[in-house]
C-alpha cells in the first residue's frame, strides 16, 4: 500500500529516471503532512503557541493539497518545486514566529539536500542560495539570539524531529546513490556482454573470437602447447533463405549454434565468424583430436531436423598452429581446408 501511494499509484518504476524523486516528493510532503499536524495539536493542547498551531494548522492543508495535486498529475518537475517552496516558506515562517528560540534553527539543515537533490545542482544551489539569503535578513532584521532558558519540551520535540528528518534524508541520498551506481554497474555488464556477444546466436561475435585467437597464439608460443581452429560453414544455406525465408534461415542459425555449443568441450571456444559461418578454437589440441570434434558436428548436423523440415549439412575445414604462424595465417589454413571439403562434395571435415 505504502509503495503504491509513493510511486502514484504504480505511475513510476524503478527503472524510471526520476522514480526516487516521486519517491522523496511524496515521502516528504506525507511527512509534512504529519510533522504539521503533530505540532498543530501539540502547540494548541499543551504549549499554547495559537499562532504556531494556526501555521502547523496551514501548512499541512497546503501539504495534502499539493500531495493530492501531484498524485493526479505527475508532474515531478511541478511537485518538486511546490515541495521545496513550502519547506522553504515554513521554515522561514517558523523562524519569524519563534525566534529567538534556538531549536527552530536546527531545521534550516533540511532545506539544502532538499532542494539539490529534487531541483538538480544548478536550481537547487539558486534556491539554496535565496533561501540562505531570505534566511540571513530575517535573523538580522528579528535580531535571534541564543536563550539562556532555550531547553523546553517543545524544543526538544523540534531537535528529534529535525535530527529524525535529516538521517531519513541522508539516509535516503545514500540508497539513492547505491541504486545509481548498482544501475550503472548492471548496464556496464550489459554493454560489455553486447560487445562480444552474437546477438543472433548468442554466441561470441567476430571481435572477440580475434582477441581470443590472439591470446591463445600468445600462450601456445609461450608454453609450447598445441591448439587448433576449426571453420565451419553450412552448406547450401543460402536454399534456405530463398526457399523459406529469413526467419526460417536464423532458426536454422540459432539450432546449429545450439548443436556446436552442445558438442564443444568445456575448454573450447565457439562463435559466430559471420553469415552461416562459424569458428571454434580448440587449446591443447592437435589435429585428430580437432577432427574428432569436427566429425561429431558434421555428423549431429546431418542427424538433426532443422525446424523447417529440410536436412542440412555442415563442411568443416581444421588447421593446427605452426611455429611461425599469426591469426592470418592459421585461419587461411583452415579456411583453404573449408574449401577443399566444399570441393570434394560437402558434408566432410579437410585438414
Amino acid at each position: 500500500m505504502l509503495k503504491q501511494f509513493v510511486t502514484n499509484n504504480h505511475q513510476f518504476r524503478p527503472a524510471d529516471p526520476e522514480y526516487r524523486q516521486v519517491y522523496l516528493i511524496n515521502g516528504m510532503l506525507l511527512g509534512m503532512v504529519v510533522i504539521f499536524s503533530f505540532f498543530f495539536f501539540a502547540n494548541l493542547a499543551f504549549f499554547a503557541l495559537y499562532s504556531i498551531a494556526l501555521l502547523d494548522f496551514i501548512g499541512a492543508a497546503l501539504a495534502v493539497t499539493i500531495l493530492r495535486r501531484f498524485q493526479l498529475s505527475n508532474n515531478v518537475r511541478q511537485g518538486a518545486h511546490h515541495t521545496v517552496l513550502l519547506l522553504g516558506a515554513f521554515l522561514l515562517a517558523y523562524l519569524y514566529f519563534a525566534a529567538p528560540d534556538f531549536y527552530s534553527l536546527y531545521w534550516l539543515c533540511i532545506f539544502p539536500p532538499l532542494a539539490f537533490f529534487l531541483l538538480g545542482r544548478g536550481r537547487g544551489l539558486v534556491a539554496t542560495i535565496l533561501f540562505m539569503g531570505l534566511l540571513t535578513l530575517l535573523m538580522a532584521w528579528r535580531s535571534v539570539s541564543w536563550p539562556e532558558d532555550s531547553f523546553t519540551v517543545e524544543s526538544l520535540l523540534n531537535v528529534i524531529f529535525a535530527s529524525v528528518c535529516l538521517v531519513l534524508l541522508v539516509h535516503y541520498y545514500e540508497v539513492s546513490r547505491s541504486d545509481v551506481f548498482r544501475a550503472l554497474a548492471t548496464q556496464h555488464r550489459q554493454l560489455q556482454r553486447l560487445s562480444v556477444t552474437d546477438t543472433l546466436t548468442g554466441m561470441y561475435n567476430r571481435s572477440k573470437l580475434d582477441d581470443i585467437l590472439s591470446q591463445e597464439i600468445a600462450r601456445s608460443i609461450r608454453h609450447q602447447s598445441p591448439f587448433s581452429v576449426i571453420l565451419a560453414d553450412l552448406d547450401f544455406f543460402k536454399s534456405v533463405n530463398d526457399n523459406f525465408g529469413h526467419m526460417a534461415g536464423d532458426q536454422v542459425l540459432m539450432s546449429f549454434a545450439g548443436i556446436m555449443l552442445q558438442h564443444c568441450r568445456e575448454l573450447d571456444v565457439a562463435g559466430r565468424w559471420g553469415g552461416e559461418e562459424f569458428l571454434i578454437i580448440c587449446p591443447h589440441t592437435d589435429l585428430a583430436g580437432a577432427k574428432l570434434l569436427a566429425e561429431r558436428i558434421r555428423m549431429a548436423v546431418a542427424n538433426y531436423d532443422f525446424p523447417h523440415g529440410k536436412q542440412l549439412t555442415v563442411s568443416l575445414g581444421i588447421a593446427s598452429f605452426m611455429r611461425d604462424d599469426d591469426a592470418s595465417t592459421i585461419l587461411k589454413r583452415a579456411d583453404d581446408a573449408l574449401y577443399r571439403a566444399k570441393g570434394k562434395g560437402r558434408n566432410r571435415v579437410e585438414m
